[in-house]
Protein backbone atom coordinates (compact mmCIF):
# COMPACT_ATOMS: atom_id res chain seq x y z
CA UNK A 1 0.00 0.00 0.00
CA UNK A 2 1.41 3.69 -0.85
CA UNK A 3 2.55 5.69 2.23
CA UNK A 4 2.57 9.77 1.08
CA UNK A 5 5.16 11.01 3.22
CA UNK A 6 4.75 14.51 3.79
CA UNK A 7 5.99 14.10 7.30
CA UNK A 8 9.59 13.59 5.76
CA UNK A 9 9.47 17.58 5.13
CA UNK A 10 8.08 18.58 8.31
CA UNK A 11 10.74 17.17 10.99
CA UNK A 12 10.21 18.35 14.32
CA UNK A 13 13.57 18.42 15.09
CA UNK A 14 14.99 20.28 12.23
CA UNK A 15 12.55 22.46 12.51
CA UNK A 16 13.06 23.55 16.22
CA UNK A 17 17.12 23.18 16.11
CA UNK A 18 18.29 24.13 13.16
CA UNK A 19 17.23 26.75 10.31
CA UNK A 20 18.64 26.10 6.94
CA UNK A 21 19.32 29.40 5.28
CA UNK A 22 18.27 28.61 1.88
CA UNK A 23 16.03 25.25 1.99
CA UNK A 24 15.71 24.00 -1.68
CA UNK A 25 11.95 23.67 -2.97
CA UNK A 26 10.58 20.31 -2.89
CA UNK A 27 6.87 20.20 -1.96
CA UNK A 28 6.40 17.71 -4.71
CA UNK A 29 7.43 15.30 -1.87
CA UNK A 30 3.58 15.80 -0.36
CA UNK A 31 2.19 14.40 -3.41
CA UNK A 32 4.52 11.37 -3.47
CA UNK A 33 3.68 7.81 -2.35
CA UNK A 34 6.28 5.41 -1.19
CA UNK A 35 6.19 1.36 -1.00
CA UNK A 36 7.50 -0.90 0.51
CA UNK A 37 9.28 -4.08 -1.59
CA UNK A 38 9.86 -7.47 -0.53
CA UNK A 39 13.54 -8.39 -1.49
CA UNK A 40 15.90 -6.69 -3.71
CA UNK A 41 13.91 -5.05 -6.09
CA UNK A 42 10.73 -4.27 -7.99
CA UNK A 43 9.73 -6.36 -10.82
CA UNK A 44 7.06 -5.68 -13.72
CA UNK A 45 5.79 -8.18 -16.03
CA UNK A 46 4.96 -5.76 -18.91
CA UNK A 47 3.33 -6.49 -22.51
CA UNK A 48 3.18 -4.47 -25.69
CA UNK A 49 -0.28 -2.62 -26.72
CA UNK A 50 -2.60 -5.72 -26.73
CA UNK A 51 -4.60 -5.50 -30.35
CA UNK A 52 -8.35 -5.73 -29.69
CA UNK A 53 -10.24 -9.08 -30.12
CA UNK A 54 -11.95 -10.28 -33.74
CA UNK A 55 -15.32 -11.39 -33.76
CA UNK A 56 -16.18 -15.20 -34.62
CA UNK A 57 -18.06 -15.66 -37.93
CA UNK A 58 -19.28 -19.12 -39.25
CA UNK A 59 -16.32 -21.74 -40.05
CA UNK A 60 -13.67 -19.46 -40.33
CA UNK A 61 -10.12 -19.32 -38.48
CA UNK A 62 -9.76 -17.68 -35.06
CA UNK A 63 -6.19 -16.60 -35.15
CA UNK A 64 -3.89 -16.82 -31.64
CA UNK A 65 -2.76 -13.94 -29.91
CA UNK A 66 0.43 -14.33 -27.77
CA UNK A 67 1.26 -11.07 -26.18
CA UNK A 68 4.65 -10.14 -26.15
CA UNK A 69 6.00 -10.13 -22.28
CA UNK A 70 8.97 -8.84 -20.60
CA UNK A 71 10.27 -7.85 -16.98
CA UNK A 72 11.07 -4.45 -15.74
CA UNK A 73 13.33 -4.37 -13.08
CA UNK A 74 13.59 -1.24 -10.67
CA UNK A 75 16.38 -1.58 -8.22
CA UNK A 76 17.12 0.49 -5.15
CA UNK A 77 19.93 2.97 -5.19
CA UNK A 78 22.07 3.39 -1.68
CA UNK A 79 22.18 7.06 -0.51
CA UNK A 80 24.47 8.52 1.92
CA UNK A 81 26.05 11.07 3.66
CA UNK A 82 28.14 11.35 6.89
CA UNK A 83 29.73 13.71 9.20
CA UNK A 84 31.71 13.92 12.17
CA UNK A 85 31.65 14.90 15.45
CA UNK A 86 35.08 15.83 17.70
CA UNK A 87 35.92 15.30 21.24
CA UNK A 88 35.45 19.53 21.09
CA UNK A 89 32.37 19.00 19.45
CA UNK A 90 30.59 16.74 21.84
CA UNK A 91 32.18 18.25 25.05
CA UNK A 92 30.08 21.39 24.25
CA UNK A 93 26.22 19.60 25.04
CA UNK A 94 25.40 18.42 28.15
CA UNK A 95 23.67 15.53 26.40
CA UNK A 96 25.66 15.02 23.11
CA UNK A 97 23.46 12.85 21.93
CA UNK A 98 21.23 16.17 21.35
CA UNK A 99 23.91 17.18 18.80
CA UNK A 100 23.66 13.70 16.77
CA UNK A 101 19.86 13.95 16.52
CA UNK A 102 20.30 17.61 15.28
CA UNK A 103 22.63 16.29 12.59
CA UNK A 104 20.66 13.30 12.03
CA UNK A 105 17.53 15.89 10.84
CA UNK A 106 20.25 17.41 8.49
CA UNK A 107 21.58 14.42 7.20
CA UNK A 108 17.70 13.24 6.27
CA UNK A 109 17.08 16.52 4.43
CA UNK A 110 20.53 15.90 2.47
CA UNK A 111 19.24 12.55 1.39
CA UNK A 112 15.96 14.07 0.23
CA UNK A 113 17.51 16.42 -1.56
CA UNK A 114 19.76 13.73 -3.16
CA UNK A 115 16.58 11.49 -4.36
CA UNK A 116 14.74 14.48 -5.67
CA UNK A 117 17.81 15.31 -7.86
CA UNK A 118 17.54 11.49 -9.11
CA UNK A 119 14.66 11.56 -10.70
CA UNK A 120 15.46 14.19 -13.05
CA UNK A 121 19.05 12.31 -13.96
CA UNK A 122 19.35 11.01 -17.30
CA UNK A 123 22.01 8.10 -18.44
CA UNK A 124 23.56 8.15 -15.04
CA UNK A 125 26.35 6.34 -13.80
CA UNK A 126 24.70 6.04 -10.78
CA UNK A 127 21.05 4.68 -11.46
CA UNK A 128 18.04 5.95 -13.52
CA UNK A 129 16.09 8.89 -13.18
CA UNK A 130 12.46 9.09 -14.80
CA UNK A 131 13.90 10.31 -18.04
CA UNK A 132 15.54 6.94 -18.24
CA UNK A 133 12.32 4.92 -17.18
CA UNK A 134 9.98 6.78 -19.89
CA UNK A 135 9.23 4.96 -22.91
CA UNK A 136 10.27 7.15 -25.99
CA UNK A 137 6.55 7.71 -27.36
CA UNK A 138 5.81 8.97 -23.90
CA UNK A 139 8.25 12.39 -24.59
CA UNK A 140 7.28 15.51 -26.17
CA UNK A 141 10.67 16.66 -27.27
CA UNK A 142 10.28 21.13 -27.83
CA UNK A 143 13.94 21.31 -29.57
CA UNK A 144 14.41 24.24 -28.05
CA UNK A 145 11.66 26.16 -28.70
CA UNK A 146 8.59 27.75 -26.47
CA UNK A 147 6.58 26.26 -24.31
CA UNK A 148 3.09 26.01 -25.94
CA UNK A 149 -0.30 25.51 -24.47
CA UNK A 150 -1.23 22.65 -27.08
CA UNK A 151 2.50 20.83 -26.37
CA UNK A 152 1.37 20.84 -22.96
CA UNK A 153 -2.00 19.55 -23.42
CA UNK A 154 0.34 17.10 -25.69
CA UNK A 155 2.08 15.81 -23.49
CA UNK A 156 -0.75 15.73 -20.36
CA UNK A 157 -2.70 13.65 -22.61
CA UNK A 158 -0.19 11.15 -23.50
CA UNK A 159 -1.11 9.36 -19.88
CA UNK A 160 -3.15 6.68 -20.44
CA UNK A 161 -2.65 4.67 -16.81
CA UNK A 162 -5.42 4.85 -14.28
CA UNK A 163 -8.27 7.32 -15.27
CA UNK A 164 -6.21 8.77 -18.54
CA UNK A 165 -5.03 11.92 -16.50
CA UNK A 166 -2.38 12.52 -14.28
CA UNK A 167 -2.39 13.25 -10.81
CA UNK A 168 0.97 15.40 -10.61
CA UNK A 169 3.25 17.55 -12.58
CA UNK A 170 6.72 17.96 -11.19
CA UNK A 171 8.97 20.65 -12.94
CA UNK A 172 11.38 23.43 -11.55
CA UNK A 173 10.26 26.85 -10.38
CA UNK A 174 11.27 28.20 -13.72
CA UNK A 175 9.02 25.62 -15.75
CA UNK A 176 6.05 26.52 -13.72
CA UNK A 177 7.13 30.33 -13.78
CA UNK A 178 7.08 29.72 -17.52
CA UNK A 179 3.89 28.31 -17.53
CA UNK A 180 2.01 31.51 -15.75
CA UNK A 181 3.79 33.71 -17.93
CA UNK A 182 2.61 31.84 -20.52
CA UNK A 183 -1.21 31.71 -18.96
CA UNK A 184 -0.61 35.55 -18.91
CA UNK A 185 -0.07 36.38 -22.51
CA UNK A 186 -2.68 34.24 -23.72
CA UNK A 187 -5.09 35.97 -21.72
CA UNK A 188 -5.39 33.60 -18.69
CA UNK A 189 -5.42 33.64 -15.23
CA UNK A 190 -3.20 30.32 -14.55
CA UNK A 191 -4.90 27.47 -12.70
CA UNK A 192 -5.15 26.82 -9.14
CA UNK A 193 -6.23 23.86 -7.61
CA UNK A 194 -7.13 22.73 -3.89
CA UNK A 195 -4.43 21.41 -2.00
CA UNK A 196 -3.21 20.46 1.64
CA UNK A 197 -0.36 22.43 2.30
CA UNK A 198 2.06 22.52 5.32
CA UNK A 199 1.53 25.72 7.89
CA UNK A 200 4.38 26.36 9.95
CA UNK A 201 2.83 28.68 12.33
CA UNK A 202 -0.15 26.24 13.26
CA UNK A 203 2.10 22.96 12.68
CA UNK A 204 -0.79 21.33 10.94
CA UNK A 205 -1.31 20.41 7.16
CA UNK A 206 -4.39 23.35 6.07
CA UNK A 207 -6.47 23.73 3.32
CA UNK A 208 -4.55 25.87 0.23
CA UNK A 209 -4.23 26.13 -2.92
CA UNK A 210 -1.24 25.38 -5.50
CA UNK A 211 -0.36 25.83 -9.64
CA UNK A 212 -2.44 23.26 -11.59
CA UNK A 213 -2.82 22.60 -15.51
CA UNK A 214 -5.55 20.78 -16.78
CA UNK A 215 -7.01 20.59 -13.11
CA UNK A 216 -3.68 18.66 -11.93
CA UNK A 217 -1.80 19.87 -9.23
CA UNK A 218 1.19 21.30 -10.44
CA UNK A 219 4.42 21.20 -7.54
CA UNK A 220 7.97 22.46 -8.01
CA UNK A 221 11.01 20.45 -7.82
CA UNK A 222 14.16 22.76 -7.92
CA UNK A 223 16.51 19.97 -7.80
CA UNK A 224 15.25 19.43 -11.78
CA UNK A 225 18.12 20.96 -13.48
CA UNK A 226 18.81 23.15 -10.56
CA UNK A 227 21.98 25.00 -12.14
CA UNK A 228 19.56 25.80 -15.41
CA UNK A 229 22.27 24.33 -17.85
CA UNK A 230 20.66 21.20 -19.37
CA UNK A 231 17.48 19.90 -20.40
CA UNK A 232 14.14 22.06 -18.91
CA UNK A 233 11.43 18.70 -18.23
CA UNK A 234 7.93 18.98 -16.72
CA UNK A 235 6.98 15.80 -15.79
CA UNK A 236 3.12 14.18 -15.86
CA UNK A 237 2.66 11.76 -13.60
CA UNK A 238 -0.01 8.98 -12.00
CA UNK A 239 1.59 9.04 -8.91
CA UNK A 240 0.69 5.49 -6.78
CA UNK A 241 0.25 1.86 -7.15
CA UNK A 242 -2.96 -0.03 -6.75
CA UNK A 243 -0.93 -3.40 -6.89
CA UNK A 244 -3.13 -4.72 -9.32
CA UNK A 245 -3.32 -6.88 -12.51
CA UNK A 246 -4.09 -3.85 -14.53
CA UNK A 247 -2.83 -0.38 -16.18
CA UNK A 248 -3.31 1.47 -12.83
CA UNK A 249 -0.26 0.86 -11.92
CA UNK A 250 1.93 4.53 -11.68
CA UNK A 251 5.41 6.02 -10.78
CA UNK A 252 6.47 5.54 -6.88
CA UNK A 253 9.46 5.68 -4.58
CA UNK A 254 10.32 2.14 -3.66
CA UNK A 255 12.27 1.01 -0.03
CA UNK A 256 12.88 -2.24 1.36
CA UNK A 257 9.94 -3.53 3.29
CA UNK A 258 12.01 -4.80 6.56
CA UNK A 259 12.27 -0.71 7.19
CA UNK A 260 9.67 -0.34 8.14
CA UNK A 261 8.21 3.69 8.22
CA UNK A 262 11.45 4.66 8.99
CA UNK A 263 13.64 4.44 5.87
CA UNK A 264 16.51 6.31 7.22
CA UNK A 265 19.55 4.23 9.00
CA UNK A 266 22.16 5.66 10.89
CA UNK A 267 25.30 4.30 12.37
CA UNK A 268 27.67 5.65 14.64
CA UNK A 269 30.97 4.34 14.77
CA UNK A 270 34.76 5.55 16.15
CA UNK A 271 36.30 8.40 14.31
CA UNK A 272 39.20 6.86 12.87
CA UNK A 273 41.13 10.65 12.66
CA UNK A 274 40.83 13.79 14.64
CA UNK A 275 42.46 16.77 15.61
CA UNK A 276 41.51 17.14 18.89
CA UNK A 277 40.82 13.47 20.55
CA UNK A 278 38.53 10.50 20.40
CA UNK A 279 35.21 11.50 17.96
CA UNK A 280 32.85 9.83 15.96
CA UNK A 281 31.87 9.30 12.66
CA UNK A 282 28.32 9.08 11.45
CA UNK A 283 27.23 7.46 8.05
CA UNK A 284 23.54 8.00 7.67
CA UNK A 285 22.20 5.94 4.19
CA UNK A 286 18.58 5.22 2.49
CA UNK A 287 18.46 2.36 0.21
CA UNK A 288 15.48 3.94 -2.26
CA UNK A 289 14.46 3.25 -5.62
CA UNK A 290 12.19 4.81 -8.78
CA UNK A 291 9.11 2.08 -10.26
CA UNK A 292 7.10 2.99 -13.15
CA UNK A 293 4.45 0.71 -13.42
CA UNK A 294 2.59 1.08 -16.59
CA UNK A 295 4.95 3.20 -18.64
CA UNK A 296 1.28 4.82 -19.87
CA UNK A 297 1.35 6.42 -15.88
CA UNK A 298 4.73 8.83 -17.20
CA UNK A 299 5.19 11.52 -19.66
CA UNK A 300 7.79 13.92 -20.00
CA UNK A 301 7.61 17.62 -22.19
CA UNK A 302 11.41 18.66 -22.19
CA UNK A 303 13.77 21.13 -24.18
CA UNK A 304 11.77 23.62 -24.11
CA UNK A 305 12.87 27.85 -23.50
CA UNK A 306 12.13 29.01 -19.97
CA UNK A 307 11.19 32.73 -18.95
CA UNK A 308 13.98 34.65 -18.19
CA UNK A 309 14.83 35.31 -15.05
CA UNK A 310 14.99 39.08 -13.54
CA UNK A 311 17.98 41.25 -12.83
CA UNK A 312 19.19 42.42 -9.70
CA UNK A 313 21.21 40.48 -6.57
Amino acid sequence: MPVTNADLLSDDLLALWLVENAPIKIPFFQAWAWQQVAGKSLIYPRTTALAPAGVMADCTTVEEQLPDISQAEMTFLDYVTRWQACASDLDRYRNPQLLQAIMFAAAKRRILYAYAQQLDSFGSAVGPGLPDLCAAGQLVDMAGGALTLDCLDDAYERITAGTGRPTLIMSHSRSLRTYRKLCRDSGLVPERVPFMLYDPASRRMEDDAVDAFNGTPWLANDLCNADGLGTERTYFMVVGDDGKAGPTRGVTGIVPANLGREMFIKRTVPALVTIDGPGEDTFVTMPAGIAVGSQGALSIIQNYTTAASCGGG
